[in-house]
């Protein structure tokens, strides 16, 4: 928890400088197109990503802006080294009535807790299932240029009458390898949203030293609101 409160106000102070830019590039585009722009502040009891653990518990601030198809935004936490912030940004399309995306993430971390990754994001919701790709560009690491891709299938189980998505991960690339299998639930409670996963990973390894917690079961607590 202390470690909470020392890291929050830097999160907070960045996370607001992004919402004043966000706020401004949406008054912009008023008069030229429609636009959008949202923010959110979050909670993760503890913070796993693509099965890989993060930090302990962990605050969340972020900002979007939408105008027409195009949307970018920005998210900030705090991490157990630093703070982590993500600029992020695509285009939603259609191709043969098949709701998809491309775009491109950013993802960078201060006081070296972790390496620097830029990707490539595309993605397709087909109802039954969506399918989500992670293509890096080649990063820098001791042993060399090496990159990596990630894929996501998420597949809800509303069909057998249960109100949770299962989603199944794999890396593949020389510098992050493995795969994990996840559940998530998440609800709106008088306008929070509540989440809670459960995960486990199987198998992997990371080349710029975070920590694997290989073949462990992992699960987090997560809360959100947004405005």
């Amino acid at each position: 928890m202390k470690k909470i409160i020392k890291s929050s106000l830097s999160v907070a102070l960045a996370a607001l400088m992004s919402i004043s830019m966000f706020a401004q590039a949406g008054e912009a585009v008023a008069d030229e197109s429609s636009s959008a722009v949202s923010y959110n502040i979050g909670y993760m009891s503890e913070y796993w990503y693509r099965g890989y653990y993060m930090s302990e518990s962990s605050v969340s601030f972020g900002a979007d802006a939408e105008m027409g198809n195009f949307y970018i935004g920005t998210w900030w936490a705090d991490v157990d080294k630093g703070v982590e912030y993500d600029i992020y940004g695509g285009y939603n399309f259609s191709l043969m009535g098949v709701p998809m995306y491309a775009g491109f993430t950013g993802y960078y971390y201060s006081d070296n807790f972790d390496s620097d990754y830029q990707e490539i994001n595309i993605g397709a919701d087909m109802g039954f299932m969506s399918i989500d790709a992670a293509i890096d560009g080649e990063y820098q690491l001791d042993a060399g240029d090496q990159g990596y891709q990630h894929y996501t299938i998420t597949v809800p189980l509303s069909f057998v009458g249960l109100p949770i998505d299962y989603q199944y991960q794999t890396w593949t690339g020389e510098a992050i390898t493995g795969h994990n299998h996840e559940l998530h639930y998440g609800m709106t409670v008088s306008g929070v949203d509540v989440g809670l996963m459960v995960g486990r990973n199987i198998d992997t390894s990371h080349a710029t030293g975070l920590e694997d917690n290989d073949d462990s079961t992992y699960a987090n607590f997560t809360l959100g609101y947004s405005f």
